[in-house]
């Protein structure tokens, strides 16, 4: 029997929780709002042998249209705060969009993570893909992450030993969520701040498909090149697939145009790779995580 303190739902659709707007039903839709949630369904989990996976805000993923056997965890609603601490540093908890972050510490003079501004999800997912920009990534404003572990226990994480490279992070384990971190910000004029924040937004609607869903940039750049331009340059830039189509705009985009399926998506993906490594001869690799369960070990 599933914990009845920990509010969840059944068969809850997947396209509902993401981006993409793409994912069947999942079979429990947990939506913990503390540690002690957590703590609950690790227990839970690990008894009955239940696989289960981990929701954020849904931006960076593709969920399976025949949905997900088992527990989505979602984190949107766990506990949210947004503290603000001596010598410019802010404590915030994982569920804190990004959008929310941003204003907020815009409003008090803060700068120094403007390189989020855009991107779509929540706190917790931009420390886990170390989210940002060629001006600057979530880890270089990081001093600590704290963690909660689904098998019990919590822990934090100081800055020497927050190990990062290109959209991913080397320090989590298996059955960990991101709880909170601490920020180490700058001080600026607000104005300064939301002049650069609003140029952010300015481009990136200038530049990106936003009006339809998608999960953002499908593939990591290559060093040194753009993947959308590999894409274009391999005659991909509008191929479409089903309700799927390489966006004209920045073509590093796939963008759901109506009735898309994962199927749909994971057909340009491979079909991309193909064709840029036969033209170019460059290995594309998505960033874009495809949702699946797992049992906690």
């Amino acid at each position: 029997m599933f914990p009845s303190e920990i509010p969840h739902r059944s068969q809850e659709p997947l396209a509902k929780h993401t981006s993409y707007r793409i994912g069947g039903p999942a079979e429990v839709f947990a939506l913990p709002r503390t540690k002690e949630h957590l703590w609950t369904l690790g227990t839970y989990l690990q008894k009955n042998q239940t696989p289960y996976c981990i929701l954020g805000n849904g931006s960076n993923v593709v969920a399976p249209d025949e949905g997900i056997q088992g527990v989505v965890i979602c984190t949107k609603e766990l506990e949210a705060f947004l503290e603000f601490l001596p010598s410019q540093k802010v404590h915030a908890s994982a569920s804190t969009l990004n959008s929310r972050l941003l204003n907020a510490c815009a409003s008090q003079g803060l700068g120094g993570i403007e390189a989020l501004s855009g991107v779509p999800g929540n706190l917790g997912g931009a420390i886990k893909m170390n989210a940002g920009t060629a001006e600057g990534w979530i880890e270089d404003a990081l001093l600590e992450v704290e963690l909660v572990q689904l098998k019990g226990g919590e822990r934090k994480v100081p800055k020497r030993e927050l190990v990062y490279s290109y959209r991913e992070q080397h320090y989590m384990q298996a059955g960990e969520l991101v709880y909170a971190a601490t920020l180490q910000l700058r001080p600026e004029e607000p104005a300064q701040i939301k002049a650069r924040l609003a140029e952010s937004i300015r481009k990136r609607k200038a530049a990106q498909p936003i009006e339809l869903p998608s999960c953002g940039s499908v593939f990591r750049n290559p060093k040194g090149q753009n993947a959308w331009k590999l894409i274009a340059d391999a005659g991909l830039r509008g191929h479409k697939v089903g309700g799927a189509r390489f966006s004209e705009k920045h073509c590093n985009f796939i963008v759901n145009e109506g009735g898309a399926t994962k199927s749909d998506v994971l057909a340009l993906i491979e079909l991309a790779k193909e064709k840029v490594k036969a033209h170019s001869g460059v290995d594309l690799h998505e960033e874009v995580i495809v949702l699946q369960a797992q049992v906690l070990r």
